[in-house]
């Protein structure tokens, strides 16, 4: 019949990125930025093909390696961080491909890749800073920082070429 469906794995190299800045009282700021390195995916895909053309809805689970770093104004406390994390997520979305030879399509795809970030932690420190420092106050020997929000999302709209052997 017309009801197509398959599996697809993926592998890229990213350049996704996002930061967020935050402000005490010190008065600093710290930075929290993130770059997706790479990722895979597994997805299934399920459509509908007619007349040498496909429309179709995919979606399945994405991995990637997330590259963390942080910054700040704030020379009076100590602050270490864990770097890069790995993270597990999901993705779906849906499109349509367009057969132009016997086993070439050309398509285009929208993918929404959502990642749960949140193992990367800042162990701020009492450094130098005298006892009447906010993160001192809080607890003499530290805090940790880390994003309010933990997801890493990403809206994508892909030209696809694809091959069948």
């Amino acid at each position: 019949g017309n009801i197509v469906y398959g599996f697809l794995l993926e592998g890229g190299k990213n350049e996704a990125r996002d930061s967020v800045t935050a402000f005490s009282t010190t008065p600093a700021n710290y930075v929290f930025t993130r770059e997706l390195d790479y990722q895979l995916g597994a997805r299934a895909r399920v459509g509908y093909a007619a007349r040498g053309a496909l429309f179709y809805g995919t979606g399945g689970v994405a991995y990637g390696k997330i590259d963390n770093s942080f910054s700040t104004t704030n020379g009076a406390n100590s602050f270490t961080n864990n770097g890069s994390t790995k993270s597990w997520g999901y993705s779906y979305g849906g499109g349509a491909e367009v057969k132009v030879a016997k086993n070439l399509s050309i398509g285009l795809e929208y993918l929404y890749t959502n990642f749960v970030d949140d193992d990367y932690v800042v162990n701020v420190g009492p450094g130098s800073a005298p006892v009447t420092n906010p993160f001192r106050i809080v607890n003499a020997s530290g805090t940790d920082m880390r994003r309010g929000d933990s997801d890493f999302d990403m809206h994508n709209i892909r030209f696809t070429a694809a091959f069948r052997f």
